[in-house]
């Protein structure tokens, strides 16, 4: 038997029922389908895209609030750097101060403490580096490693920049700080008195940081890297002061000699190579697995301006899709009802049809058993009728044989009778022997026809009753297939009501 075959006899073991919810099913499933394909080819791309620009948006921000706030205490320094009380107190040698000349300082200082409760001292230096006077006055500035002013901070200062300093931590403390430095100069700009140092700790950029911690997704993070590479900032605390990539040996030895991170050991590596070539790399979004991770994640690097620090925000790229994915459940979901609602809606729909066809197959099963029967019937009436009519010729045949032979037998009785009656006188009595002999002869043949003709007529009886039978079926067989007609006719009438028509 051959596939097509297979598959036809296959299909035709479904019922209607199945088929019509089937149907129904892929009428209501395929739109839905349709949607889906139309959500993974257009849709989630769309999606990702917005979660990636979601994601660079919010690095953007936390840069800008990052950039805005160190910008502020910028601008404090060089403020409080111009305020004449400052400048005069710097103008003058350590010998000449008169405390008025202190006092008016100590005031300017004191403000830039009030502008911010994280600056911790404000200190006024000379171009060498020496103390001149600070606020809080119980709080001296404290030297970082073997430096009050590193070499490259004084450099800075007399190439007149204002700047803030690298990162420094203290474990006693637990905090991280930096140092604002802007040069003092004199009014007319030409000479150099010194400079101001304001010690500010970094609460307020850690928590920026900190609060990107599942910002973008379960699972996502963030942190800030110097111009070094060293994490200065991270939601993770046991990630802090790791640099990504090995250092260089005379960076290595300026961070050892500042003590920069609380002590003059070297600083730990928690190697990444992509994020290190990212660091050249300027404003980019990439897709990584971080050292560390299992699954690839989304990466975007924003450079901040203020300070040549970079922030790096981090998402599991099932995050990123996160909305492309539950998009997709819920399509999925919406389907699956849809497709339970179309296979009950086939169900009742295909029963509802199926009922009036059923009643009908049944009456059309009944109708031909009975046209079955009817028509064995007839075909044994046929037979029967056959066999009436040869019977009835063949006895037709012989009633006629033997009346003609008892009218021959008849006639020559009679011509022997009449022939002994006019020479009854003449006659010897041999010839009255053989004429008696022939007498009794026919009359014996006449006796023989006349049994035969009975038989005959016997069996002439029997075709009629038989053809009485055939007569009774043949009338019961019209009865029937009226009646087959009269239910074939109810069945068409059901399926065109099925139908409507």
């Amino acid at each position: 038997m051959t596939s097509p075959e297979i598959i036809h006899q296959r299909s035709r073991r479904l019922s209607l029922s199945v088929r019509v919810s089937a149907l129904l099913m892929l009428a209501a499933i395929l739109p839905l389908i349709m949607a889906v394909a139309g959500s993974e080819f257009f849709t989630r791309p769309a999606l990702t895209n917005q979660a990636s620009a979601s994601m660079a948006t919010d690095a953007q921000t936390r840069v800008q609030l990052i950039d805005n706030y160190l910008g502020e205490r910028l601008l404090d320094a060089e403020t409080l750097g111009q305020v004449p009380t400052v400048q005069s107190f710097l103008s003058l040698p350590p010998t000449k101060e008169t405390q008025d000349s202190i006092n008016h300082a100590l005031y300017a200082l004191a403000a830039g403490i009030y502008r911010d409760k994280r600056y911790t001292t404000w200190a006024l230096f000379d171009p060498q580096g020496h103390t001149r006077l600070y606020f809080p006055t119980t709080n001296i500035p404290q030297p970082h490693g073997q430096y009050l002013v590193p070499p490259e901070d004084l450099k800075a200062v007399d190439a007149g920049q204002t700047f803030i300093s690298s990162v420094y931590y203290s474990p006693t403390g637990k905090k991280a700080s930096v140092d604002i430095y802007s040069p003092i100069v004199t009014p007319t700009g030409h000479q150099l008195l010194g400079f101001i140092r304001a010690s500010l700790n970094i609460d307020y950029i850690w928590n920026v940081v900190r609060g990107d911690l599942g910002a973008n997704g379960a699972g996502s993070y963030a942190f800030l890297l110097d111009e070094n590479g060293v994490r200065i900032a991270d939601t993770d605390p046991s990630r802090l002061f790791h640099a990504v990539a090995p250092l260089s040996s005379s960076i290595e030895r300026q961070i050892e000699s500042e003590e920069r991170y609380g002590s003059a050991n070297a600083v730990p590596v928690l190697a990444d190579s992509t994020l290190a070539q990212m660091r050249t790399a300027g404003n980019a979004t990439r897709q990584i697995t971080p050292v560390g991770q299992n699954g690839v994640y989304e990466v975007t690097r924003r450079t901040l301006s203020t300070v040549p620090w970079s922030y790096y925000v981090l998402s599991p790229l099932s995050s990123v899709t996160a909305a492309a994915n539950q998009q997709l459940i819920f399509t999925c979901l919406i389907a699956l009802i849809v497709l339970i609602v179309a296979a009950l809606a086939g169900a009742i729909i295909g029963q509802r049809l199926t009922n009036p066809i059923m009643y009908s197959v049944e009456y059309l099963r009944g109708n031909t058993e009975a046209l079955n029967a009817l028509a064995t019937k007839q075909r044994s009436a046929a037979n029967e009728q056959t066999w009436v009519v040869d019977s009835s010729q063949v006895g037709l045949e012989s009633v006629q044989y033997y009346t003609q032979a008892t009218r021959v037998a008849a006639q020559r009785l009679t011509q022997i009778g009449t022939e002994l009656a006019q020479h009854w006188h003449q006659l010897d009595p041999q010839t009255a022997k053989q004429a008696l002999a022939q007498m009794i002869a026919a009359g014996q043949y006449i006796e023989r026809a006349t049994r035969l003709q009975d038989s005959s007529n016997q069996k002439l009886s029997t075709a009629i009753k038989v053809t009485e039978q055939v007569t009774e079926q043949l009338a019961a067989g019209a009865t029937a297939a009226t009646a087959t007609a009269e239910q074939l006719e109810q069945v068409v009438n059901q399926l065109r009501q099925m139908v409507g028509k």
